[in-house]
């Protein structure tokens, strides 16, 4: 008994059944190992006659990358809006406000640099991010 593995080029994968699917047969073994060193890291790509072979995974576009950081950062930014705006509140309104003046402040400084984020020249590695204060984890969202 065998796997039958096909290339299906509009998904870029290979498509494993134990009927025949008109791709290349391999051994269950064979199969088993594939899946082992996908789990670990690296890709199952086509080789010249369609059977299928292990390669080292390939970083993805830097644009895509960029677009995921943006997106990140859009969430960020939107994450704590409420905050910002709770504490402008309760400034207008003349009462205590829930966050020190230092706070605050580290408050816009972090929202600033996510602003300031895609023109960084760290952009978009994630060990560059801007870091939240530590105290806006711990609020209730």
């Amino acid at each position: 008994m065998g796997i039958w593995a096909k290339w299906v080029e509009v998904d870029q994968r290979f498509s494993f059944d134990v009927r025949d699917n008109g791709g290349a047969k391999i051994s269950n073994k064979r199969h088993a190992e594939l899946l082992a060193a996908e789990a670990s890291g690296q890709s199952i790509a086509p080789g010249d006659d369609g059977v299928p072979t292990l390669t080292e995974r390939q970083p993805p576009p830097i644009e895509f990358v960029m677009e995921r950081e943006r997106a990140w950062r859009t969430v960020e930014l939107s994450r704590y809006e409420w905050v910002v705006t709770r504490h402008r509140d309760e400034v207008e309104l003349g009462g205590v406000t829930t966050l020190t003046a230092e706070q605050y402040a580290a408050l816009l400084a972090y929202r600033q640099a996510l602003r300031d984020w895609p023109a960084a020249d760290a952009f978009p590695a994630l060990a560059n991010r801007p870091v939240a204060p530590d105290w806006l984890a711990e609020l209730i969202l």
